[in-house]
Formats: C-alpha cells, structure tokens, sequence
C-alpha cells in the first residue's frame, strides 16, 4: 500500500492556518458524519429507526429496544465505522499540547474533547453554585485531561464508549473554567496518529485564548496595588485590549467581540508602600485610561450583588491591610458561598484575619499569625506533594525548568503569614484540612501558598467557590504609572520571575472545577440537556 503524506488543516480562530501532518493510508473512510454510509464494509449498518448500528449495537441507550442496544447519533457513530480493530489498524487518535494564552508554559489539567454538536455558549461573569464554572458542552465523545507536561492523546481505551471520529469539519476544544478555546474544520484521518503542531512561534501554539476574538474567557475583576500583578496578567499571555476600566461595556460569549469591552475591569486600590497614611488618605496605585478612584474601588466591594457579576477577583497587595470597609468581609464571605473564585496575595490576608471583620469561616481555614512580615531576599521552600495536584504541580514546576530540584523551589520577596493548617493536626493527604497547602516553609513548616474550597467545611459536593491566598509578592513593585506603562520594568532584577511562573499554576487552577484535592482531578461533567 502506497504511503502519503496529507496535511490535515486546523482554520485557527484568530485567522491562521495551521496544519496537522499525518502520515496516511489510503482506503480510509473519510466521512464526518454516518447517515448515507454504508456501515463501513461490514462493521455496521442502519437500526430499524434509520440509526447506525456498530458491531452488533445501536449504542447509546434509551431507544427502547428490546435486545439491549442503544443508539448513537452524528459522530459518536464514526469510530464504530471506521472499525480499525476490524483492519487490523490502531484506532484514531489525535494529540498534542494546550498552552497558556501566550503560548510559553503548558497548562496541567485542561479538559481537551470532541464534541459531537456546537458547544454551547460561556456568558462571560454571573458565576452559578457549581462544582465546575462551566460544564463541558456539545456532547463530548471522547475527553482526556492534560498531563504536567501540557500533553493530551485522544484515542479509544476500554474505559471510553465512543472513539476518535475521522473525517472533516471536526472541532477540537479545550477548556478549563470558563478559558476555552475551540480549533474548527480539522481533518482527522481514520486509524491513524493524527497530532496538532506544536511550533516554535508561541502565537502558533495550541493556546487558550488571549482575547476575546480567540474563545472564552472568565471576567475578571482586578485590583490593583504596590504589587503590580496586572504585568502577570499580561505575562501570561491576555491582551492589554482585554484590560479595560469597570463602566466599560460587558464582554459576550465568544465569538461576539463587543467594542471597548474587556475581561479584565481594572479596579484601582491604594499603594502604600512605606506603610504611611491610612485609607482614604494613601496614594493610588496604578490605573487605567477612564478607570475608577480607589474609594470607588472600596465603596464597589460592600455588596455581594457587585462581586458576583465577576467569575474571578484578583486583588493584588497595597503593601498595607486596609479596613475593606464594614459591609465588605460579609459580601466577599457570600461572593465565594455564591461560586465565586478569589485570588488573593500577602495583605489580602485581611479578607481572611483577623476575625471579626472577616468571616468566622473564612477565618477557619488557617492558623494566622497577621504580624509577622517576611524577607525580601530568597528563600528555599519546598513544594508538598502529599496529594495528587501537588505531585503534578512538583513535576510541572521541574519539567518547565522552574525548578531545578524536584519538590522545591526558590521564591523571593515573601511573607509569613499563615503557621499551619487548620483544624490542628489535619492531613491533606487524608483530606481532613479545611485549606490546602501548595507551597511551603520547611524550616518552620509555614504555608506560603494555600487554597480552599467554598462554602468551608461543607461537603465537596456542595461546595462551588475557591480561593487562593499567596504569602508572597508577585511581579514586583510598581511605579504607579496608567496602564500599562508600570509594566515596563517591574522587576529590574529579575527577583519575580519564579514567583510569576509558580503562580500561573495555581492561577488556572483556581478556575477548574473544584474537588476533593486528596484526589486526583476528574473531567468536568457534560452540559444538561436543554
């Protein structure tokens, strides 16, 4: 059998071809969709009711037939056609790599399937009380989740019901939270290794989306501080046309692009660096074009109707903890019991301690000690890995370069803030903890980076927020310049850049669906039926 080489074509979503390379034999049955085959030579045929039967089966159940069946529709039909056991062929398969939206480091734990109809469409804000942000739509047929180092391989195993469907106009989507991004009109090639390119050029790469005209995107309510972590956001890739002031127009589902609006509403706070005047009286931090003042900013966080238009609130420190303002701990205690996510970094911890103002329960997840401050040179700390997501976090830091010893990593311009877990004497291992601990102090064995699910200390199944509380600073200082002229050297020494790359880890994972963390991560749950 004579061997060529077919260049499958992936119509990106920003307008560039990109091109699959397989290598191909002929014969294979290139059909997207079952209705006018011929059940493929023998590995199926048309059910009673004008459905495909593969092998024997009408597969998908609910039919009411008698002998056990059950019927499939469009291409859940294709892989039982192409039968490449039957051909003595390896089934279909299609892999590769998902990145960040700047195409740099790929991202651990992002849901990759085929769907066998339109996604459905991810409304930008309004979080509901669900375990995952937005379910997995369009009917996936087969799904796999992303390994640390970013990779994926869709192909049939025991466990799956459907297999990789061949054939045109194939859709591949990847998505975690509310980040998704779709690759339309692949050309996948039956019984066959078919795999996306993984260019040099970061802006070529399979990536989730850096703007609104590339996929979905959460919306994001950013505050800004002494620490300038907006460069983050835009290190890891999301446009500065995506940074927009909190009266600009709300951003639609993709693929609607709304003039002048943005995922990022730029919230401006304070930066008190020296710990000078109190609020209300301490300079502002960055802002941005036709942006808010910062008493706009604490006046907007005393109602829980403002939090939860937004699926993430990041608030980057003020180098003091302010008051948040009476009816705020309140609000941000009910944002997160509503399904919201929270981001927060060392004087955020005000959100959290001490108590009251904050949350009886919000206060619960930790031991706080508020008056310890921290050190602005290195310091070694080790990564746990007493739980699935912190060994695929150790192995993700160390595969990207990171780190240069399995399990820990130097961080810099760091805080100590947190003494231990809480209730005393908890495991994250057993799962007995109410927060769960990423990073870590060895020495002393204080957190530096810790997470918690939503309401706390409910069961799993009946939490929907998160948050993340990082005890150490994250891109630097700003010069409280308009947006983003602070980008333009946060961080002359470089002493940031670790602290940058470890956080986008915990930054996408704060969008995926929450769980039991002793456990490894499971594939969000196919959408409802209409």
């Amino acid at each position: 059998m004579r061997l060529s080489r077919v260049a499958l074509r992936i119509t990106a979503l920003i307008g560039v071809a990109l091109v699959v390379i397989a290598t191909a034999c002929g014969g294979g049955n290139g059909s997207t969709f079952p209705g006018g085959g011929d059940g493929g030579g023998g590995s199926g045929g048309h059910g009673g009711d004008g459905s495909i039967c593969l092998n024997g089966n009408c597969s998908h159940g609910g039919d009411g037939s008698t002998d056990g069946s059950t019927q499939c529709t469009g291409l859940e039909c294709q892989s039982g056609i192409d039968n490449c056991a039957g051909k003595g062929k390896p089934n279909t398969s299609i892999s590769g790599y998902v990145y960040d939206p700047a195409g740099v480091l790929p991202l651990y734990d992002v849901y990759v399937y085929i769907p066998n109809a339109k996604p459905d469409p991810i409304d930008p804000g309004n979080p509901a009380c669900s375990q995952c942000e937005a379910p997995a739509s369009g009917g996936p047929i087969i799904g796999v989740l992303t390994n640390e180092q970013g990779y994926f391989n869709l192909q049939q195993t025991s466990g799956d019901q459907y297999g990789v469907p061949s054939g045109t106009n194939i859709t591949l989507v990847a998505q975690t939270g509310k980040w998704r991004r779709q690759l339309t009109g692949l050309t996948i090639n039956a019984c066959e290794a078919n795999s996306i390119p993984n260019p040099a050029t970061p802006s070529m790469k399979f990536r989730l989306p850096a703007n609104s005209s590339e996929g979905d995107m959460p919306l994001i309510a950013f505050t800004s501080g002494c620490d300038p972590a907006e460069c983050f956001l835009r290190h890891i890739g999301i446009s500065d046309s995506e940074f927009v002031a909190p009266t600009a127009p709300a951003p639609a589902a993709w693929p609607t692009v709304v003039p002048g609006a943005g995922h990022v509403r730029f919230f401006t706070g304070y930066d008190n660096t020296g710990h000078g005047p109190p609020e209300g009286m301490a300079p502002a931090a960055s802002n941005i074009s036709g942006g808010n003042t910062p008493s706009d900013t604490y006046a907007w966080w005393g109602s829980s109707a403002n939090l939860l238009g937004y699926d993430i609130i990041f608030d980057a420190c003020e180098c003091n903890p302010f008051s948040r303002g009476a009816t705020a701990y309140q609000a941000m205690d009910d944002y997160l019991n509503g399904g919201g996510r929270l981001f927060t970094t060392h004087y955020y911890y005000n959100w959290f301690v001490p108590s009251p103002p904050a949350t009886a329960d919000l206060n619960s997840v930790a031991s706080w000690i508020p008056t310890m401050s921290g050190g602005m040179g290195d310091e070694t700390d080790s990564i746990d890995q007493s739980f699935p997501k912190g060994m695929a976090f150790a192995t993700w830091l160390q595969d990207n370069g990171i780190t240069t010893t399995l399990g820990q990593i130097e961080l810099g311009d760091w805080r100590d803030n947190i003494s231990a877990q809480a209730p005393a004497g908890c495991s994250t291992a057993a799962g007995t903890c109410l927060s769960t601990q990423w990073i870590y102090n060895a020495a002393e064995n204080h957190p530096r980076y810790i997470s918690f699910n939503t309401p706390v200390a409910a069961p799993v199944t009946k939490q929907c927020g998160r948050a993340v509380f990082s005890d150490v600073h994250l891109s630097g200082t700003s010069n409280d310049q308009t947006f983003p002229a602070e980008c333009a050297d946060p961080d002359p020494g470089g002493d940031h850049v670790t602290n940058e790359k470890a956080l986008e880890f915990l930054f996408f994972d704060l969008s995926s669906c929450v769980q039991q963390e002793n456990k490894p991560p499971p594939p969000p749950p196919p959408a409802q039926p209409h």
